[in-house]
């Protein structure tokens, strides 16, 4: 599940008497049994209005005079509509109900206390009106293609604690209850939840609406339950390829045929992970529902999996590869959820990073089973990992986990970048306790704690077991201290490697990395880390495979170095040493200047530089950017070294160098001198787009896999053979579905297209954008839209985006940043975003993290002291009244002083580095 989220907690089982503001969570001592849901949806109705009862089996651990639940945005009516009895007994009278608005509480006072061990029926009747920003129980709507209608469904998403703004409820995660839910609505549309429907009957008083009543849930969180309510009146694709577990895939009429490919992935996937936890997993039946609009690109609820259209939707002739690996991947995530998440499942949401971890770093292996030709396993990992580099080089930076002292806190736990982070680490541990200890921690945890709750804590102690048995570790070596040292300190260590050639040995030394090297000496205190060091070389034995040598530990002791010597190397005098292979721990690496050479000398051959690794490549290529960035290392010796990438064919390095082109294009493109560095960028392409051009265009496997990254830097750079390339292959029409081009690539030529073409030709693609049915599609011309030199083009994209119903909020930042990232757009953006910010506050749903997502492209562009004064006083004076906006105020604000900082010290350097390597070429 993602969203981009946001500080400091270790993982442990969340004990209110730890927490002084731990009174917001429910009494644990009144616990639900079982809940009968009743509900009737007016969704054909002017405000769609809601309404239905509630009827709650509990059963209370002490004695008390009140039941404390939670409802929110519920009209409850007066003391009549709560009543409360003994289970097929007598009643018992309530003597009031109080209402807090603020901690959305129902409290339900009785005039005699509640017994133990006895089972209460708790009855509530409640009104509401359909919520309109995607969470709780929301309305959304969508254009049938087939009759040009809209329509209007209901959906709900319940994570993490939006279920009562649908009945009351105890919504804690820390129960778990079965469901036995009935959804009235008109007879016209149809009902979906996490079970089978068991009948549909007609209502008894209301004309034209039936009742859809589901078989009983097992026992499940109230933020795992799920319905809908839709003109989705049959499955696109229905699996029978589990016995008495059909698998249907389902979405709007008009976009059935894309959902196929879901429907063809999950059936093996299951079988997948069954065998990899040795764990079944026997569901009666599955639904995936694609929805128009959806908070969450996923969501694992039992029995019901929900997607936004782009996370489930693929169709091979309109779709890219990445289109179809998101879909994989998707759908994995939400299976390994099934595991880790609903069979074992978190206490409290200070744990939610946990959950999401596993299933970020488990699916990947799910995907590659389904397709070993992507190499998603190798991409996926060194994605995540370049990902949780950038990010947490800064100060401002957070935590994996974070204190979640009261539900006012619970958002500051949805850190992306945190389950990022923990997902690269559990890889490091995977690596280091080897496959067959790693599996077998998986597999104890969920035996031990299957239908239970279970801490990181837990987790750690498992593997330390498992490490224990098979010594692999090392003595003197605690899983729970390495993984703390990790999760409880913010960044990561730069590792910096000074090697004696005569004696083979090299000194490894640890400081935490900043981009920004004026953050380095402030900084106060000295974070250590627990480092497992791997290296290879040329003459290494198994160069290709990792093994760890030895660990960079943490001294107790403040005055002793965190240092370690690497003797008995195999690596001679003459060759190079490269350390963390294939990125086997979060770490940045420098070199003494002579091994950068051999280096050098390696990269520079054509017929040699593979000897390193296609990864480890990647990774010198992210270092060196980064380096040169923060000043580690000179950009001469940087950028002598990117010269190899001339002859570079390799999708990893390339995705990694776009990267990293992209954050110095964005300072650099505004100064007067920009025109060397567009320079330097078109020598650098120009060969391998002649390469790309010359070879068979219907083809991009083998060593074209990175032809659509190349395509899109020449294209960004203006070389001028991709500017003919893109007019030429616009001319001949609009872009065909069945030409050579996959989507990614249409999507860059038809920018070029716009970017150097007539006003016709942007209507064309605007006709493009309206006419398409498919999702993927939509995004992309949108964002090719936004590439127009056209200020009224770009305010309309603007406009389009913020209001209008065309662009989904879920693909509002992608094309946001294509305006902002547009030359003509940036300050058209900046004065959008000054003269709206109330209604894009609106339109996130006044959600601080949303916002400043949102507002992140604009930071990313900022390059002068003047637009830093105006963002930081224009969202402190817009945002100060939104929970938690000065902490992330101050990490967006860091990337821009990062940038400003750069220009001012580094972008000259750079330039003459540049200037000196042209002339160099010239004679």
């Amino acid at each position: 599940m993602h969203l981009s989220y946001l500080a400091i907690l270790t993982a442990l089982f969340f004990r209110p008497q730890a927490h002084g503001g731990a009174v917001s969570r429910l009494p644990q001592w009144v616990v639900p049994l079982r809940y009968r849901v009743d509900i009737v949806t007016r969704i054909n109705q002017p405000y769609q209005p809601f309404g239905g009862s509630v009827v709650i089996d509990l059963r209370t651990e002490r004695s008390t005079n009140k039941i404390v639940l939670n409802a929110h945005d519920l009209a409850i009516g007066e003391q009549r509509a709560v009543s409360l009895s003994i289970k097929d007994g007598n009643s018992v009278p309530v003597s009031s109900i109080r209402m807090d608005i603020k901690l959305a509480r129902l409290t339900v006072y009785v005039k005699r206390p509640l017994q133990i061990n006895i089972t209460y029926s708790l009855r509530v009747a409640f009104t509401g009106v359909l919520r309109g920003d995607n969470t709780g129980f929301y309305s959304s709507n969508y254009v049938d293609h087939n009759t040009t209608l809209t329509q209007w469904l209901a959906a709900t998403q319940f994570e993490p604690n939006h279920a009562r703004e649908a009945f009351p409820c105890f919504d804690d995660p820390i129960f778990r209850t079965p469901f036995k839910i009935s959804l009235a609505h008109p007879h016209q549309y149809r009902a979906l939840s996490n079970m089978p429907v068991q009948r549909t009957i007609r209502h008894a008083k209301l004309k034209d609406f039936v009742w859809t009543q589901f078989v009983e849930s097992h026992p499940m969180q109230t933020y795992l339950v799920a319905f809908t309510i839709s003109k989705f009146d049959r499955p696109g694709f229905t699996s029978s390829e589990r016995p008495d577990c059909p698998i249907s895939t389902w979405a709007r009429p008009d976009a059935l045929s894309q959902t196929k490919f879901a429907s063809m992935v999950v059936a093996p996937l299951l079988s997948f992970y069954e065998q990899l936890f040795n764990s079944t997993h026997r569901p009666k039946k599955i639904d995936l529902v694609a929805l128009p609009d959806y908070a969450f690109k996923s969501k694992e609820n039992w029995g019901m999996l929900t997607f936004t259209e782009e996370s489930l939707l693929y169709d091979s002739q309109r779709s890219s590869m990445d289109d179809q690996q998101g879909v994989a991947r998707a759908v994995a995530m939400t299976v390994v959820n099934q595991w880790f998440g609903n069979l074992v499942s978190i206490p409290w949401w200070h744990e939610i990073w946990l959950k999401n971890a596993f299933a970020l770093y488990l699916s990947r292996f799910g995907v590659h089973t389904l397709r070993p030709e992507w190499d998603y396993q190798e991409r996926h990992a060194l994605k995540l990992y370049l990902s949780v580099l950038d990010y947490d080089a800064h100060v401002n930076t957070d935590l994996v986990t974070a204190s979640v002292p009261d539900e006012s806190h619970i958002w500051a736990a949805y850190n992306e970048i945190g389950e990022r982070k923990a997902a690269v680490l559990f890889e490091m541990m995977h690596r280091v306790m080897g496959e067959g200890a790693w599996l077998a921690a998986l597999r104890r945890y969920l035996v031990i704690y299957a239908n239970r709750t279970a801490t990181s804590t837990d987790f750690w102690n498992l593997l330390q077991l498992q490490v224990d048995r098979n010594g692999r570790l090392g003595k003197g070596l605690n899983i729970t201290r390495i993984m703390k040292c990790w999760l409880e300190q913010p960044g990561y260590p730069l590792l910096t490697v000074t090697r004696n050639y005569d004696q083979r040995t090299a000194v490894v030394s640890q400081q935490r990395f900043f981009i920004t090297p004026q953050f380095r000496n402030r900084w106060a205190m000295h974070p250590c880390w627990w480092v497992p060091l791997s290296y290879t070389c040329p003459t290494c034995r198994n160069s290709d495979s990792i093994s760890f040598s030895r660990w960079l530990t943490c001294s107790i002791s403040k005055t002793k170095s965190n240092s370690v010597l690497l003797d008995k190397l195999e690596s001679g005098p003459s060759d190079w040493l490269l350390l963390n292979v294939q990125h086997s721990a979060p770490v940045r690496v420098n070199y003494d200047l002579h091994n950068w050479q051999l280096l050098n000398k390696t990269l520079a051959d054509p017929a040699k530089f593979r000897l390193i690794h296609r990864v480890n490549r990647a990774q010198l290529v992210d270092d060196l950017f980064s380096l040169a960035w923060s000043g580690d290392i000179e950009y001469d010796m940087a950028l002598g070294m990117l010269g190899y990438l001339e002859h570079e064919d390799e999708f990893v390095v390339w995705a990694a160098t776009e990267i990293n082109f992209e954050r110095i294009n964005n300072v650099a493109k505004r100064n007067p001198n920009y025109l060397i560095y567009k320079t330097f960028m078109r020598h650098l392409l120009e060969r391998q787009f002649q390469r790309v051009l010359s070879s068979d265009l219907a083809s991009s496997s083998g060593n074209m896999s990175h032809r659509p990254v190349i395509i899109r830097l020449a294209c960004e750079y203006e070389l001028p053979a991709c500017v003919s390339l893109a007019r030429r292959e616009f001319m001949k029409g609009a872009p065909t579905v069945d030409g050579w081009m996959t989507i990614r690539e249409r999507e860059t030529l038809v920018c070029t297209a716009v970017k150097f073409g007539t006003e016709g030709d942007r209507d064309t693609v605007e006709s493009m954008y309206k006419r398409s049915n498919f999702a993927a599609e939509k995004e992309s011309l949108l964002t090719a839209l936004a590439c127009s030199r056209n200020v009224f083009a770009l305010q309309k994209v603007l406009v389009w985006t913020f209001e209008s119903s065309g662009v989904r909020k879920q693909n509002a930042r992608r094309t946001f940043k294509a305006v902002v990232s547009n030359s003509m757009g940036y300050r058209l953006a900046k004065k959008y975003v000054s003269a709206h910010m109330q209604s894009i506050r609106n339109y996130c749903s006044n959600s601080t993290d949303k916002v400043v997502n949102l507002m992140r492209p604009l930071i990313e562009c900022m390059s002068t002291p003047q637009e830093m004064l105006f963002f930081s006083k224009f969202f402190e004076e817009i945002l100060r009244d939104m929970h938690g906006s000065e902490r992330l105020i101050r990490i967006l604000m860091e990337r821009g002083n990062d940038n400003i900082h750069w220009q001012r010290t580094k972008l000259r350097p750079m330039l003459q580095a540049i200037r000196d390597i042209i002339l160099w070429r010239t004679r």
